[in-house]
């Protein structure tokens, strides 16, 4: 099975494509350069807590192929322990869409999101959740894992 897992892997990135990480074989392939281009931003995001001396993690959501929501963190520069990046790109989206339900966002983190980001996500009805610079796929939030 991991063989032909490696062998998928090769022609989707030689068809410029991404295989989810928890795909089984015979999944679905993703096109690569939006959720790269997402990600990015979230690393970007992550570079600017570390500059600004907080905690290394950035996070941002997208709905409809454009981001409306970012954050990194800010638990140290605010002083709060649930400044979280995602948690702050869910507040940012929250208030720019003037609702507390983000169904059909996807949120990209730099890190898997703790039990806390989780059922957050869960909570504002996020679609989905893609982590880490590899694009893991966190699946849809769910809160039984706080």
């Amino acid at each position: 099975m991991a063989e032909r897992r490696q062998l998928l892997q090769s022609f989707a990135a030689f068809a410029g494509l991404s295989l989810a990480s928890n795909c089984r074989f015979g999944g679905t392939l993703q096109a690569a350069t939006n959720d790269d281009r997402f990600m990015k931003r979230a690393f970007e995001m992550k570079q600017a807590a570390t500059g600004s001396g907080d905690q290394p993690y950035g996070a941002v959501i997208v709905k409809d192929g454009d981001v409306i929501g970012e954050g990194p963190s800010r638990v140290i520069a605010n002083q709060d322990p649930t400044a979280h990046a995602e948690m702050e790109a869910i507040r940012d989206a929250a208030r720019k869409l003037g609702t507390r339900s983000l169904e059909g966002c996807i949120i990209y983190a730099t890190s898997r999101p703790c039990r806390m980001c989780e059922t957050a996500a869960y909570w504002a009805n996020i679609s989905y959740i893609y982590y880490g610079d590899a694009l893991n796929d966190g699946g849809r939030p769910d809160y039984s894992s706080c």
